[in-house]
């Protein structure tokens, strides 16, 4: 990274950098973050005078055009979180033979996902193939194996649409079905598992339930549904209800370290992009984010309370298609409180106190991945 931090940012702020980046190094075995110091100048400092960054300013957004293929690539690395964490990933493994792993063939079609954690020393685990044509959009665990000195966790995948699958290590040595409907389960929102509750949860299709299960769920059981009822919710003027109401919306639930629930409502809309030569395509593109807290002394085992809010203090949320991601930013050199860094359709990052969306666009159109996972487990970032 250093390379080009040297030739993007200012001398003075290339220094403090590559001083955070030396001791984020030095501290790798002790620390599972990477420095966002790259991405708060992007954001924060105007053009290069290279013009390999450049940026346009509205009312309501500002878009980042970064004009050089391997700064972006630096930029996807830093928002993907792409470093040795400690901890667990969970990979999907397309060519076993590329990780020495010997594969019975009559699952040769099948998918297969693979658990890498570090113990006493770093272990594989494999999981039981998953159905050929399974399209996983993300994945919770209970706990840490290995680091949590936990043997009995749970792994629940969900696909992309509303089918689920659980795995209990030590219990069951096969997926369980999770028996579900399309009026259940949210296509497009995250799965998500909260210590606090020791519950799988994820938002029905209208964020009025979350459907639920625990960490004991077995075949054939019945799903629990706990109702979701969002209070102190701000005023509107006519013309911005019209614009929600042309808006996308997904839903995701989230868990900071300490055990604080909130749900995030993530608003696209389909807009024209013209930037390519001669050409045209729609663009799902981000608009805003809409934050809600729960009310801890109001809510029950039966209904959350969810309060609307411009303020999660010290905290910053991760959101992509993997299991949303909630951390303090003063974890990491570069991370700015109450803001939402997301990926996925696009790169960006929304400041919720000035409601400001910034979007990340390459010379050709907007920043997009489809990568499997986004982000790292979030019980990777739990001190141990």
């Amino acid at each position: 990274m250093s390379q080009h931090l040297n030739r993007i940012l200012k001398p003075l702020v290339y220094k403090t950098v590559l001083r955070h980046n030396n001791m984020v190094r030095w501290c790798s075995s002790m620390s599972s973050y990477p420095s966002f110091l790259l991405i708060d100048h992007i954001i924060n400092v105007g053009d290069s005078s290279d013009g390999r960054v450049e940026r346009l300013e509205s009312y309501d957004e500002h878009q980042v055009f970064i004009n050089d293929s391997k700064l972006v690539e630096e930029v996807c690395d830093t928002m993907n979180l792409d470093y040795k964490q400690r901890g667990q990933d969970i990979h999907m493994v397309e060519d076993p033979d590329e990780i020495g792993w010997v594969k019975d063939p009559k699952y040769s079609d099948n998918v297969c996902l693979y658990l890498n954690y570090i113990s006493s020393r770093e272990r594989f685990f494999d999981f039981p193939p998953l159905p050929k044509g399974s399209q996983i959009q993300n994945i919770a665990m209970s706990s840490r194996p290995g680091i949590n000195n936990i043997e009995d966790w749970v792994v629940a995948v969900k696909y992309s649409g509303y089918k689920m699958k659980l795995y209990r290590h030590n219990k069951d040595l096969r997926w369980i079905d999770i028996e579900t409907t399309y009026e259940s389960i949210s296509p497009y929102s995250s799965l998500m598992y909260s210590t606090k509750d020791q519950r799988f949860y994820v938002p029905t299709p209208g964020c009025n339930y979350l459907c639920s299960f625990d960490l004991n769920f077995k075949e054939k059981d019945k799903l629990e549904f706990v109702e979701v009822r969002k209070i102190g919710l701000p005023k509107y003027e006519l013309y911005e209800l019209k614009e929600l109401s042309y808006l996308t919306r997904t839903d995701h639930m989230v868990e900071s370290p300490s055990g604080e629930q909130f749900l995030i409502s993530w608003y696209y809309a389909d807009e024209m992009e013209y930037r390519k030569p001669l050409n045209s395509e729609v663009i799902h593109k981000t608009k805003k984010f809409m934050v809600f807290r729960e009310d801890e002394e109001l809510s029950d085992k039966k209904r959350k309370f969810m309060s609307h809010t411009e303020d999660i203090g010290d905290l910053c949320i991760f959101l992509g298609d993997g299991e949303a991601l909630c951390v303090p930013a003063s974890s990491a050199p570069g991370l700015k409180p109450n803001c939402i860094y997301f990926t996925g359709n696009n790169y960006g990052v929304f400041d919720i106190t000035t409601q400001m969306c910034t979007l990340f666009y390459t010379e050709k159109s907007p920043l997009r991945s489809t990568g499997f996972p986004y982000w790292p487990h979030p019980l990777s970032f739990t001190p141990n």
